[in-house]
């Protein structure tokens, strides 16, 4: 795991309250149809993974459209949360944990932002990995270029890793996908946000 992932940890195990604050709480907008199109003609049975659950914002979406999704995630406190609100959750950092069983889908929203490049290869290797058969890999990261730290929105440092459309199909493609779609979507936070989907 690199400084620039343990130090985002560390910041959101510091802060998740005001995180927990900041963040909109309900599922809309284009966001909502992302997660609708992810889930779209899998079966309620489908075995959904969420990497960086948070405190359980879209699984209680995906809950509320009938679908089981198992939580995990790289902050204890986060893990906490999403345990007193009912979900079944346990605690896994994807750079460096083993994914622990094969699924229809996996979900990543607004978390390979804050991995490196090489981290962000790697995650993409180990995901399709643990994909079913026409399983498929929905997540979501800032598009523009290059990295950052910034406080904003907790006041403390994260790191962060921005993307365009180009690299991030260059690297599926790398890792084995063999079909993308990017959906490029505003956010109340003024950003523009590639949400891709990725199919085994």
């Amino acid at each position: 795991m690199s400084d620039e992932n343990s130090r985002t940890i560390d910041s959101y195990e510091s802060r998740f309250n005001e995180y927990v604050a900041a963040t909109t709480s309900t599922v809309q907008g284009p966001m909502k149809q992302w997660l609708d199109d992810a889930v779209k003609e899998l079966p309620l049975d489908a075995k959904i993974l969420e990497i960086g659950s948070g405190f359980g914002r879209d699984a209680q979406y995906l809950q509320s459209q009938g679908y089981a999704v198992e939580c995990t995630d790289a902050t204890k406190s986060f893990i906490t949360i999403l345990e007193a609100r009912g979900f079944d959750a346990h605690e896994l950092n994807v750079i460096t944990d083993k994914i622990p069983g094969m699924y229809d889908l996996v979900l990543a929203n607004a978390v390979l932002l804050h991995f490196t490049n090489d981290e962000v290869m790697g995650v993409l290797k180990k995901i399709y990995d643990a994909l079913n058969p026409s399983g498929k890999f929905a997540f979501s990261v800032i598009e523009g270029e290059g990295e950052q730290w910034t406080d904003g929105k907790i006041g403390l440092p994260r790191y962060f890793n921005y993307w365009c459309e180009t690299q991030l199909n260059s690297l599926l493609k790398d890792a084995g996908y063999k079909k993308v779609t990017v959906k490029v979507a505003g956010r109340p936070d003024d950003k523009k946000w590639l949400m891709v989907t990725a199919y085994k």
